[in-house]
């Protein structure tokens, strides 16, 4: 079921994604407005040395530009507002070239030293749900590897920092965020304990993010 139900979002995803790559961006502007703004959090190239703030190397553009606009337009609050304070004066141009930018860079290299058997309890959890919860595995929207899904709204979690995924979930579960679409993550979430949280996100910051072939079952 989840993989016919993955197969069809990257599908649509794709064909959003195919339709807007057209748009022109300046990549040098980019790269500027990376060093000036955003390096001092999430790295001269995207990928974060500090384990709270996420690294953006590799991640969708369309899930970067729907996230900067979010909080440019004081939709999405981040606790301490930097965020909102940072974008609220970014153009749609600028935000479509350091999502461009960021798009193209090397994604983070997988966590080492997770602890094995908290990780091997969120692999089940990433490829399997938790069925008695009511919770659909990750796979469903964030694919077989943690990729995410293109033009889809599904971001590419492989590899982030295990703190910043625990605090991502638990925000998503007491609602204090947002920013996901028709309230998907707030649900998930919500019906999770602060083990399973701990647990599948362990797992997901050892992920390469490269897609197989085939998935776990």
């Amino acid at each position: 079921m989840y993989e016919r139900a993955y197969s069809y979002i990257l599908a649509a995803g794709l064909a959003l994604a195919a339709a807007t790559a057209s748009a022109e961006v300046d990549l040098e502007a980019a790269e500027k407005l990376n060093t000036e703004v955003c390096a001092a959090c999430h790295g001269a190239k995207g990928v974060s040395s500090v384990a709270e703030w996420p690294s953006h190397a590799g991640q969708h553009a369309d899930y970067i530009r729907h996230q900067l606009e979010l909080f440019r337009d004081e939709n999405r609050y981040d606790p301490q507002n930097l965020m909102t304070s940072n974008a609220v004066g970014l153009s749609d141009q600028d935000i479509r070239n350091i999502a461009a930018w960021l798009a193209q860079q090397e994604p983070p290299k997988p966590a080492e030293g997770v602890d094995p058997a908290l990780a091997e309890q969120g692999e089940r959890i990433y490829y399997a749900g938790i069925p008695e919860e009511g919770v659909a595995a990750c796979t469903a929207c964030h694919g077989p590897n943690g990729e995410g899904i293109q033009g889809a709204q599904f971001p590419r979690v492989a590899a982030q920092q295990q703190t910043y995924l625990v605090n991502s979930l638990k925000a998503f579960k007491s609602r204090e965020r947002k920013s996901d679409r028709n309230a998907m993550m707030r649900d998930i979430a919500g019906r999770m304990s602060a083990e399973q949280i701990e647990a599948v996100s362990a797992y997901m910051s050892t992920l390469g993010g490269e897609p197989q072939v085939a998935q776990k079952q």
